[in-house]
């Protein structure tokens, strides 16, 4: 058996994920949030098919949504909030750098980035909803509008794929890379679109947190964090020199001390990472590849039956 980590993917790859997940569909966005550990829910504004939540009525909400019952029961005004769910935008960001060209275990980082774009874009069509989005690299590829088509997700993937083939060793994390990518799309995104940002969150920027926290007003976002073994527990194999293209670092992995602080660095990122998101109603979820994907991302409520 070949235990060999796939390095890259390909077009056959993504599109088998369709035969997959044929009956799966998009998890809705507040569940999310609650099995993430969120405090709040997410909320849509505008019209949709199923009901959220009554709030006190804010200026620019829809009046004909407006609660008669509560309103004349508290003698404020209150609204009617829905989620839209069905037949709206949902738009991939998706992380295709240096960094995320390793891997230990089934495959590279990178693939399982692709293989969770494949996986959510193929149960968003299930949905009729409208698929697009944007994957960079060292720079941004072209923007591919969300449509109810499956020629806008071959030309995601492909263009995905471009990236993913590009990628030859790992490398130093450009901190600007997301706040770039967000401000491209930024001004491409539809009110009330869904969000899925699939990478390595911990080369978020404080720009980039700013475009996320303004797209969060009217859109729904997630953040799928790509993760492999290596980045929480380190080999005990001896003397170790970890490199990120430009400086090295030497650690003797079977000393307890250097292990533990090795996982604390991670742990400590992933919940001040996390921590940062759902202050803007993000939930974070972390997938690797010693897991099955679609299970995870069911048990997650990424994906529901």
């Amino acid at each position: 058996m070949n235990h060999t980590p796939a390095v890259y993917s390909d077009l056959t790859r993504l599109n088998a994920w369709r035969f997959h997940v044929k009956h799966l569909k998009l998890g809705h966005q507040q569940k999310i949030m609650a099995q993430a550990g969120g405090s709040n829910h997410t909320l849509r504004k505008g019209r949709g098919m199923e009901f959220n939540e009554v709030r006190p009525y804010q200026a620019g909400d829809d009046v004909r949504h407006i609660d008669w019952r509560v309103t004349a029961r508290s003698q404020k005004p209150h609204t009617k909030l829905f989620s839209e769910e069905h037949e709206r935008p949902i738009v991939f960001l998706v992380q295709q750098t240096p960094n995320l060209f390793f891997g230990s275990q089934r495959c590279f980082k990178s693939v399982l980035a692709l293989d969770c774009l494949a996986i959510l874009s193929w149960a968003s069509l299930n949905q009729a909803d409208r698929v697009g989005g944007l994957v960079f690299g060292s720079q941004a590829t072209r923007w591919v509008e969300p449509k109810r088509q499956h020629k806008a997700l071959q030309q995601l993937f492909h263009h995905a794929l471009q990236h993913n083939q590009q990628l030859n060793q790992p490398g130093r994390v450009n901190h600007q890379a997301w706040s770039q990518a967000l401000k491209s799309i930024a001004p491409l995104i539809h009110p009330a679109s869904r969000l899925i940002l699939i990478g390595d969150g911990f080369d978020l920027d404080e720009d980039a947190f700013k475009i996320l926290k303004t797209l969060a007003r009217h859109s729904s976002i997630d953040f799928l964090h790509v993760e492999d073994p290596l980045d929480k527990h380190l080999p005990a194999i001896g003397e170790l020199s970890v490199t990120d293209g430009e400086n090295t670092v030497h650690l003797n992995t079977q000393n307890p001390t250097t292990g533990q602080a090795y996982l604390n660095q991670y742990q400590q990122a992933w919940w001040s990472l996390k921590q940062t998101l759902q202050a803007n109603k993000i939930p974070l979820i972390g997938i690797d590849p010693t897991q099955n994907t679609i299970e995870t991302l069911l048990r997650h409520r990424l994906l529901r039956a």
